[in-house]
């Protein structure tokens, strides 16, 4: 499976392995644990956007969404920001 980055949120991952690596480390695992099963269902729908959903880790949220044979991270953010 492939996976694509919004440009956003390929900067916000930088950041986070710049400035907090446990942060990094926590969202790298959210990332591996999307690639291994993207239809998972503990991966809740997001209400205002239907195509993509979103996956949990810590205070972090990871909003993607799936299309064929690729997975497109559209946002990396802590929870207070990430639906907004």
């Amino acid at each position: 499976m492939e996976i694509e980055f919004k440009r956003s949120a390929l900067k916000q991952l930088k950041y986070y392995k710049k400035k907090n690596p446990i942060v990094y480390k926590l969202i790298y695992q959210g990332l591996e644990e999307i690639l291994e099963n993207p239809n998972n269902t503990s991966f809740k729908k997001i209400k205002k956007y239907p195509k993509y959903k979103s996956a949990r880790k810590g205070h972090y949220r990871i909003c993607f969404k799936v299309e064929e044979n690729c997975v497109y991270i559209g946002r990396i953010e802590d929870r207070s920001k990430v639906y907004h």
